[in-house]
């Protein structure tokens, strides 16, 4: 058998203010694996959530495999159409707002085109990945790294990385317990004031501005949100004390990782990071909860192929 393996970073995404529409890699990394020809399909997991995703036709990453297969059509889809082995590799937490959906999808979905010959475009993956997803902002950031603005529009995905003025180091903190993105969504209103949306407007045009010029100072103000944050409150109501704890430790910004439950706080070294972490640490323990805390650069590189053989 041929196997194609494919380094994937983790990301966080929204930003505060860029709700569904801005994410960025982090070199902190999970690696999918194909093998093929097989006969049959056999799903291998190791690492975190190992014991409880499924190990079968029903994982997320066979469900981006065979997307693909059918994006391609059958006359292209050899060597995989009889069959194949999948292997994840899972090194950062599920349900934790750090895009380990998005990373089984896109590791996947690269694995399979690079098996394949490569017959689809970056757009055509992040189409796909898109599509599977729901949105485009986990998944843009996993397939190309750095930072991405990326959007749905007319079924197709409008993307653009931030060439970025400061080289950031993220503080995050990860609580020991899960979030399915449907229940952190289920919260947020069908509708909001006029005030609200043209608070985040304004933010989030300063948040691409700032990241693109290093106009550091305006981070924290640009991350401000009133679209997501303020209602997913209500599942984690230790948010405000965890967030102003990152700010009065030095973080330049600070938000919740796509749907949460874990945060990400901006900081321009590993020192002010790692002093940021320990204080949301801290802070999260004083509301009687347990987590961990991780410092992690930005990936520039995104969905990168190691092996070919």
């Amino acid at each position: 058998m041929a196997t194609v393996t494919v380094r994937v970073p983790a990301t966080t995404a929204n930003l505060g203010s860029g709700f569904d529409a801005l994410g960025a890699a982090l070199a902190w990394h999970s690696f999918v694996s194909l093998s093929a020809p097989h006969e049959g399909i056999v799903v291998e997991v190791a690492g975190e959530g190992a014991d409880h995703v499924p190990h079968d036709e029903r994982n997320i990453a066979v469900q981006a495999v065979k997307a693909l297969l059918a994006h391609v059509g059958a006359e292209r889809a050899t060597p995989l159409s009889s069959g194949f082995v999948l292997r994840l590799d899972n090194r950062f937490p599920l349900t934790r707002g750090l895009g380990s959906s998005a990373a089984a999808r896109v590791g996947a979905l690269v694995a399979a085109n690079h098996l394949l010959g490569v017959p689809l475009t970056t757009e055509e993956l992040l189409a796909i990945a898109a599509q599977l997803e729901g949105h485009a902002d986990n998944v843009a950031a996993a397939l190309l790294g750095g930072v991405v603005v990326a959007v749905m529009a007319k079924g197709k995905v409008r993307w653009a990385r931030l060439p970025l003025a400061a080289e950031w180091h993220l503080a995050l903190l990860i609580p020991d317990f899960e979030l399915a993105t449907e229940k952190a969504r289920q919260v947020l209103p069908p509708q909001v004031p006029l005030q609200d949306a043209v608070f985040n407007v304004s933010r989030v045009a300063l948040l691409v501005a700032a990241l693109a010029t290093g106009d550091i100072g305006s981070l924290r103000e640009a991350m401000e949100d009133r679209l997501h944050q303020p209602y997913r409150q209500t599942l984690m109501p230790w948010l405000p004390k965890v967030f102003e704890a990152a700010k009065q430790a030095g973080a330049l910004g600070v938000h919740l990782s796509g749907a949460g439950p874990s945060v990400a706080a901006w900081c321009l070294d590993p020192e002010t990071a790692t002093a940021v972490a320990k204080a949301m640490w801290q802070s999260l323990n004083a509301f009687g909860l347990s987590g961990s805390w991780r410092i992690a650069p930005l990936d520039d590189e995104g969905a990168t192929v190691l092996r070919d053989g």
